[in-house]
C-alpha cells in the first residue's frame, strides 16, 4: 500500500473510532467497550500524527490525528470524572 494511502486511511479511522468511543459515554454500561475503541483510536491517531511529522508536514498542518486524539480521550476523561466524583 501507498504511505499516502495509509495516512489518509490512519487519519479518518482515529475520527470515526474517536467519535464512536465518544458516543459509548452515553450510557454507563458501554464505557468499558468506549474505552477499548478509545485505546485503537489512540493507536491510529498516533500512526497518524507520525506519519505527518515524518513525511506529509508540508502538505497539511494539523493533521486529522490530532482530532481523533482528542475524540478518543473524551471517554478516559469522562471515566476519571466519574471514579473521582464517586469515590
Amino acid at each position: 500500500m501507498k504511505l499516502n494511502v495509509i495516512y489518509k486511511l490512519t487519519g479518518y479511522s482515529s475520527i470515526v473510532l474517536g467519535l464512536i468511543a465518544t458516543l459509548s459515554i452515553y450510557r454507563i454500561q458501554y464505557v468499558k467497550i468506549g474505552i477499548a475503541i478509545a485505546i485503537l483510536g489512540f493507536i491510529t491517531a498516533g500512526i497518524n500524527i507520525f506519519l505527518n511529522t515524518k513525511y506529509f508536514y508540508d502538505y497539511e498542518t494539523y493533521p486529522k490525528g490530532y482530532w481523533g486524539m482528542f475524540l478518543s480521550s473524551l471517554p478516559v476523561l469522562f471515566l476519571l470524572f466519574f471514579i473521582m466524583k464517586h469515590r
